[in-house]
C-alpha cells in the first residue's frame, strides 16, 4: 500500500472520556460526527463515542443522519443544519431531531407528526454567524407562534457563536449571557428544555457555559481549536486529547539535485544547496496543499509545509502536483524507497479512495 490513513478508535474513545471528566454532573455530551466524522469515518466514530459516553450524536444534514440509522445507529441524533418544509416528514421517518428557525418547517413537522404523539426540535438563534437561527429580537415573539402547535415542541434551544478564539472574547460573554437569558424565558413556556452553545472552543474558553449540553467536534478528534486555556495555565484546557489520525504514503523515488538546480513545475524551486530529493505518490487530489513553497523563483531554503520522517521534518519542495509531491530528505539518515512519510492533511480534505485503516 502506498499511501493510507490510519485511524486510532481507541484515542477516539479515550478523547470522549477525556472531555466527559471536564462537564459538570447533568451536562450532556452531543458527539459531532458531521462531514463523516470530520474525514475519521462517521459510523465507526459514532460507534465509538456512544460507547465511551456520549449521549447523543450531530451531524448537519438529515442525510448524514439517515445514513447513520440506515446503518443501525439507534442512539438520539440531531441534524444540525435547519431543512426546508417538504424534508419535515423524513425527519420523523427516521426519528432524527431537526434544527428550526422557520414557522413554516415547525407547522410542517406538526402536520407530519400522527395524533397522539410528538415530535421534538431544537429552536435555534443566530448569535452573529448569519448563517441560520431566529434573530435574537425576534426569537419572543417567535416563540410565542410556536406555543399553536401541539404536536411539535421544542426539545431544547441552541445557538453557534460566531467566536475566535482569542479575537472576540468579550463579545462572545455577552451573547453567550443574552442566550440564556432568551433560554430562560423560553423555559416559562417549555419547562425542560435543553440549552447548547458550547462547541469545542466555547467548552475550552468558557467552561462556565456548558449549560445543559455541550457539541463538540475537533477534541474528539484530538484537536485544540484554541490556546488562550493554554496560554493562561501553561498546560492543555482538557488533558488527555489526542489525535487519532495519521495519513502515511511511502518514497517511490530518490534522487541527487545539484545546488543551482530548479525543481518542480515551473521550476518554482531553485535548490541552493546540493539536495536530496524523494517522491511520494500524494499530491494536492490527495489532500495536500496546491500552494508552492516558494512564492516567487528565488534562492531561499524556506519552505511552509513538511512530511515527517522517523520524528525529523522533510520540507516540501516546490509545488504539490495533482498525485505527487517532493521532499527534501537531505541528511534524513536510512531513508529509501518504500520508507513512510507522515504527512498533514485537513482531515475533511483527504480524499476518500485513501484506504482507511482502523486501530
Amino acid at each position: 500500500m502506498l499511501k493510507w490513513i490510519e485511524i486510532d478508535l481507541k484515542l477516539i474513545g479515550a478523547n470522549v472520556r477525556a472531555v466527559k471528566k471536564e462537564l459538570r454532573p447533568g451536562v450532556a455530551l452531543m458527539a459531532v460526527v458531521k462531514e463523516d466524522g470530520y474525514g475519521h469515518g462517521a459510523l465507526e466514530t459514532a460507534k465509538t463515542a456512544l460507547a465511551n459516553g456520549a449521549d447523543m450524536l450531530g451531524t448537519l444534514t438529515l442525510e448524514e443522519a439517515a445514513i447513520l440509522r440506515r446503518k443501525g445507529v439507534t442512539a438520539p441524533i440531531a441534524a444540525l443544519a435547519p431543512a426546508p418544509a417538504g424534508y419535515a416528514a423524513d425527519f420523523i421517518k427516521f426519528g432524527i431531531i431537526p434544527t428550526a428557525d422557520s414557522l413554516d418547517f415547525i407547522k410542517a413537522l406538526d402536520a407530519k407528526t400522527p395524533a397522539g404523539c410528538k415530535t421534538r426540535y431544537y429552536a435555534d438563534i443566530d448569535s452573529g454567524l448569519r448563517r441560520w437561527g431566529v434573530q435574537p429580537e425576534d426569537f419572543p415573539a417567535f416563540l410565542e407562534k410556536t406555543l399553536k402547535y401541539k404536536k411539535a415542541v421544542p426539545a431544547g434551544i441552541s445557538t453557534h457563536l460566531a467566536y475566535a478564539p482569542r479575537k472576540n472574547m468579550i463579545e462572545a460573554e455577552e451573547k453567550l449571557s443574552s442566550f440564556r437569558e432568551l433560554g430562560n424565558r423560553a423555559e416559562k413556556f417549555y419547562p425542560g428544555l435543553k440549552l447548547h452553545a458550547a462547541n469545542s472552543a466555547v467548552l475550552c474558553d468558557f467552561p462556565h457555559w456548558q449549560l445543559n449540553m455541550v457539541r463538540i467536534g475537533n477534541l474528539l478528534y484530538g484537536l485544540y481549536p484554541s490556546r488562550v486555556y493554554l496560554e493562561r495555565t501553561k498546560g492543555p484546557p482538557i488533558k488527555g486529547i489526542e489525535r487519532p489520525w495519521k495519513f502515511y504514503a511511502r518514497i517511490i523515488s530518490i534522487k541527487k539535485v545539484r545546488k543551482g538546480e530548479s525543481l518542480g513545475y515551473a521550476s518554482d524551486y531553485i535548490a541552493c544547496k546540493p539536495m536530496t530529493i524523494a517522491a511520494i505518490p500524494a499530491g494536492y487530489a490527495d489532500g495536500l496543499t496546491l500552494e508552492p513553497s516558494e512564492k516567487s523563483i528565488k534562492l531561499s531554503a524556506g519552505q511552509a509545509y513538511w512530511g515527517m520522517i522517523g520524528g525529523r521534518e522533510a520540507p516540501f519542495v516546490g509545488r504539490a502536483g495533482i498525485a505527487h509531491t517532493l521532499l527534501d530528505i537531505t541528511g534524513i539518515p536510512d531513508v529509501q524507497t518504500g520508507t513512510p512519510v507522515l504527512l498533514p492533511v485537513r482531515r475533511t480534505a483527504a480524499s476518500a479512495r485513501i484506504p482507511r485503516i482502523y486501530k
